[in-house]
């Protein structure tokens, strides 16, 4: 990680993509986030399906759908029948991302998703699966993903 990025920079970064209806928002305690995980969260919002991005100091969340009313919190829940979400949680000091939930009911959505978090992907670090319940999807990434450091 290179250039972290002031609260304020970040929400005039994310001016935009509010703007055009979707809804991007930062917790409370985030203060300052590396560039490549707000960039992260720009190529999520791209997708089509996407309407929903959420930032905390270690995680990403992005969905088709919110629960809750108070704390609105993207969907990301395996099989859930209707929402399309990936959670990803992110370790600086260790270099890792770790695909905590993914879910599509749409086939391709997932690859999609995928796809936009790896695209700049910082050459070094790594990516982990703690739990692959997938079938085979992330053996798939795995592939298609040759030149990324794994953790499965």
């Amino acid at each position: 990680m290179t250039k972290l990025i002031k609260r304020k920079e970040i929400e005039n970064i994310f001016l935009p993509i509010k703007q055009n209806g979707k809804d991007i928002w930062l917790i409370h305690k985030v203060k300052e986030l590396p560039i490549e995980f707000v960039n992260m969260a720009i190529r999520l919002s791209s997708l089509d399906f996407i309407q929903h991005i959420r930032l905390t100091v270690d995680s990403i969340t992005a969905s088709s759908e919110v629960e809750g009313k108070r704390i609105k919190v993207p969907v990301t829940k395996p099989d859930h029948p209707t929402a399309t979400g990936i959670k990803i949680y992110y370790h600086k000091s260790y270099k890792m991302i770790d695909f905590d939930e993914i879910n599509s009911p749409t086939k391709g959505n997932g690859h999609k998703m995928v796809d936009a978090v790896f695209a700049d992907f910082p050459k070094d670090w790594q990516a982990a699966v703690g739990m692959d319940w997938s079938d085979g999807f992330w053996d798939n990434m795995k592939e298609k993903y040759e030149t990324i450091e794994w953790i499965m």
